[in-house]
């Protein structure tokens, strides 16, 4: 029983200093770096006034503003916008994450819309054309040398030529815009589009995207880490080429005046 006894003790001593040990390690070791902060940016359907605009940026946390320049599936009507507004909110100090919305995904479950052909080399031309139609859009908008333009393509079910097709036009769409002055970029949902350009990355006969705009309302801004469900490595569009779309549609106020938004989490460029 004294044997025990003695090992008993020996076995809590041994505890206690580990227990010491780890208490003194941990006081040593420095702390865990801060989670990373990005700008916030919103997005709306129509382009606010000018005046909202420095309403808002005086009274809200936002820097950057999504606005859709054009497209066939443009959705809403942007009666403010025009090249005098971009030079007003400029002044201001917004930023810009200019948006076309043409041709959706060949399988699109979206009704009334158009669609990108199914096959490759014809989506690839709708590229260029998109890409041309945008270009002449931004200029005349004012949006200058290595402004991007994210080309939204809305989420679809993923496979075969449908997402062979969109790896296609994405193509198109930045060889042109490149030679225009631009960057090409593209928003979409993290389970469709953004995996199907980041399946293609690695293609050497294609043109990758200068950035991604992602789609995953988890309420988080984060930028990286999308290692759950549907994932993207954190080594492709590194180095300030990502902008997430973390909440979707809701209302906020700023300054007495509410607008209905998507809010972002801005990593990429701006123009």
């Amino acid at each position: 029983m004294k044997h025990v006894l003695q090992q008993r003790s020996s076995k809590a001593a041994l505890v206690a200093l580990a227990l010491v040990a780890a208490a003194l390690l941990s006081a040593c070791l420095p702390p865990p770096p801060p989670t990373p902060t990005y700008p916030s940016g919103f997005d709306a359907c129509a382009a606010p006034t000018a005046g909202t605009m420095n309403t808002w940026k005086s009274s809200s946390p936002y820097t950057s503003v999504g606005v859709y320049i054009g497209g066939a599936n443009r959705a809403c009507a942007q009666p403010n916008l025009t090249s005098s507004w971009v030079s007003s909110v400029w002044a201001q100090g917004w930023r810009l994450l200019p948006i076309w919305v043409g041709p959706q995904a060949s399988c699109t479950t979206l009704g009334s819309t158009t669609k990108l052909s199914a096959d490759g080399y014809t989506a690839f031309l709708q590229g260029l054309n998109e890409a041309q139609a945008a270009a002449d859009a931004a200029q005349k908008l004012g949006l200058g040398w290595l402004a991007p333009i994210y080309y939204d393509m809305e989420g679809y079910p993923r496979g075969g030529a449908c997402s062979s097709s969109v790896q296609s036009f994405t193509d198109g769409w930045v060889r042109q815009l490149n030679a225009r002055g631009y960057r090409g970029g593209m928003y979409s949902s993290l389970c469709s589009g953004i995996l199907d350009v980041a399946a293609s990355a690695a293609d050497t006969t294609k043109v990758p995207l200068n950035a991604v705009w992602i789609a995953a309302w988890n309420d988080t801004a984060n930028i990286y880490g999308f290692n759950s469900g549907c994932v993207l490595s954190d080594s492709l569009w590194n180095n300030h080429r990502r902008v997430h779309q973390y909440k979707g549609g809701h209302n906020e106020s700023y300054g007495g005046i509410t607008i209905n938004i998507d809010t972002n989490a801005v990593d990429g460029p701006t123009g």
